[in-house]
């Protein structure tokens, strides 16, 4: 407690630094973001603790600082997990930055329409769950009162009041995919898409996921990478091959298989795309790997 007077807590010092007046061209690190974030869902940082020092920072006379924590804020809410959810959506959150649109700051065109804007989408976020109802009063009192909301896209509305939120992250003792133990080297990774567990071979892709606002490049799993470019695949075990490399593999694989992936369409591939490649390269040796249980036999 006494090192906490002196020095800071770590969650002062994250929120201070990424919300500082002097962020290049004021803009939120979205990489950084996203860790923090991160420390929250896996409870590294209290979600009530994160809340009463956003709040805090909100009281800054400044109208960057408080875009910035603002887009923090909602960043948390989308990416941080539930707990963190349930603090932001309480009375004295909501409150805190309604009260925004009143105050001198308030004045600031970019920062009035972030304030509609987010409690537009928190509402509509957390709307049926009673526990984070407030923010659908507010937003209905708000429209009496005669405020303008800016209009949501129909393709973001939807994605909103469908998923808006990142999953719950899973925990297993073994990649959910290649089921290879996790060890000091082995380290376990998260996909930020489906929240399952998997090593590094199981997880090396990067891609934006813009339903969750997260618009760089993240790590997810090769089936939620296939998902997210578009790529269909009827199974993850059997891929959709390219002609050309289904003629390279198809001699070197039993007749069972070969047969069975004769009947899958090929889809359009770019051949520049480095990381589908590898994602299906593993999934043909995996299937390989894995015995013909068709010609087993029982010994007498």
């Amino acid at each position: 407690m006494v090192a906490r007077l002196f020095y800071g807590s770590p969650i002062d010092d994250d929120v201070n630094k990424l919300t500082a007046e002097d962020v290049p061209n004021h803009e939120l690190d979205m990489s950084a973001a996203l860790n923090f974030a991160d420390k929250i869902r896996s409870k590294e940082y209290s979600a009530k603790e994160v809340a009463r020092v956003l709040r805090k920072r909100l009281d800054s006379s400044n109208p960057n600082v408080q875009i910035l924590v603002l887009s923090l804020a909602d960043i948390c809410v989308k990416n941080g997990g539930s707990l963190v959810q349930l603090e932001i959506s309480a009375r004295e959150f909501i409150d805190e930055v309604t009260n925004l649109l009143e105050s001198k700051t308030g004045r600031d065109f970019e920062l009035r329409q972030l304030v509609l804007r987010l409690i537009q989408e928190w509402a509509a976020l957390f709307q049926g769950n009673n526990e984070m109802g407030y923010a659908n009063g507010v937003l209905e009192r708000m429209k009496r009162t005669g405020y303008t909301f800016p209009k949501l896209a129909m393709v973001a509305s939807g994605a909103m009041t469908d998923t808006a939120s990142a999953p719950e992250w899973e925990e297993s003792p073994v990649c959910q995919r290649c089921r290879t133990a996790f060890t000091f080297t082995n380290r376990k990774h998260h996909c930020r898409h489906c929240g399952k567990c998997y090593c590094n071979d199981c997880s090396s892709n990067n891609t934006p996921i813009p339903k969750f606002a997260i618009y760089d490049p993240v790590r997810v799993c090769h089936g939620c990478y296939l998902r997210l470019k578009k790529i269909d695949s009827d199974s993850e075990s059997l891929p959709s091959l390219p002609s050309a490399m289904y003629a390279q593999t198809s001699s070197a694989r039993p007749a069972a298989v070969s047969s069975a992936t004769a009947t899958y369409a090929a889809p359009n591939v770019n051949d520049d795309d480095e990381d589908l490649k590898r994602a299906i390269e593993l999934s043909l040796q995996e299937s390989q790997a894995r015995p013909n249980y068709a010609d087993y036999t029982l010994p007498t």
